[in-house]
């Protein structure tokens, strides 16, 4: 079936071809309802779409921003998501892209090709020296999240995930804890090994003996698999360096009929939107995802309009959310 064209709806509303791009792109002061109703009404009809990547080649000022994220699914990332898409401009589309850190190099050039004017990387970049390289050749300008190391070559959005740690730390610690583990993923991401370094600095400085570490898939599943590990250890509490891990342990400690927090005291991160509505209510600490996103989208748009401008890094702070998961010991 041929593709309907701006010309099919001016002919279908029986105005001309410029008066649709007016409508369209929302340039209709000048004209009555009636028409703005026939060339709307026609467009409907005919099931018309603009296309983007014409209307970049017209000059069009719709900006076109590339987001790479390691999931889609986990609420940390659609969070952010939804944040940036709440507060995008009229004149902006984003693309959102998930990425393994092996495609993550192929994935930016694919998106560069086809003519995006700006990235939000938020996934660990293994070769940032040569990455800047490329982009800045192609004037594609583009703001770093939290899971990569600070080279200085571009703005960061980040937040204090030493603090962090150190919260979970202090937390579990003043509830008479002593006995403690930390489940991480396989690969630890460089905001993860921060988060770690925290916890393992508060309990060094206070005397606690070093926390067993446990390795893990990064997903429930990983935490429910690796609960005969925690049991065995005799620790008392957990902190798990995300909410999805920590929800997980939750399943596997109940599947073995054991409970949360009679029989093992959980600290989680990231606080998304399940930690407060299972039962029992997740103790995490928070990051402040709405205002990550916002900001991704602030930097970026910046970066678009003047890329000689200073280099940004951001560092929003944490707190801890007390709720059900832990408890006080003797």
């Amino acid at each position: 079936m041929k593709k309907v064209s701006i010309k099919d709806v001016a002919r279908e509303a029986g105005v001309s071809v410029t008066t649709v791009s007016h409508i369209l792109n929302h340039n209709e002061k000048r004209f009555s309802k009636e028409t703005i109703h026939k060339v709307m009404d026609a467009k409907e009809k005919l099931g018309y779409f603009p296309n983007k990547n014409a209307q970049q080649l017209r000059g069009s000022k719709i900006k076109l921003i590339g987001v790479l994220l390691p999931s889609l699914t986990n609420p940390f990332f659609s969070t952010i998501m939804q944040s940036m898409d709440q507060n995008k401009p009229e004149d902006v589309d984003l693309f959102f892209l998930t990425t393994t850190g092996k495609e993550l190099e192929s994935n930016i050039k694919h998106l560069v090709e086809r003519g995006r004017d700006g990235l939000v990387i938020g996934r660990l970049i293994e070769n940032p020296e040569a990455l800047d390289t490329y982009l800045k050749k192609r004037n594609v300008p583009y703001v770093v999240l939290d899971q990569s190391e600070d080279h200085g070559f571009t703005d960061m959005i980040r937040t204090d995930e030493n603090a962090g740690g150190q919260l979970a730390a202090e937390h579990l610690v003043e509830l008479g804890h002593r006995s403690m583990a930390i489940v991480q993923p396989y690969e630890m991401m460089t905001n993860m090994k921060d988060r770690v370094h925290g916890f393992m600095t508060y309990c060094q400085k206070h005397g606690i003996s070093k926390p067993a570490i446990y390795e893990t898939t990064l997903s429930k599943a990983g935490g429910a698999s690796i609960v005969p590990s925690i049991i065995e250890s005799k620790a008392t509490a957990v902190f798990a360096i995300n909410d999805e891990l920590a929800i997980g342990i939750m399943r596997g400690m109940a599947d073995r009929g054991m409970s949360v927090p009679n029989d093992l005291s959980l600290v989680g991160y990231d606080d998304i939107d399940f930690a407060r509505y299972i039962i029992p209510s997740l103790t995490t600490v928070a990051q402040p995802m709405e205002d990550i996103g916002a900001l991704a989208l602030t930097l970026i748009m910046k970066k678009i309009q003047n890329q000689g401008s200073d280099t940004e890094k951001i560092e929003l702070p944490n707190k801890l959310v007390v709720r059900e998961t832990t408890r006080r010991i003797n």
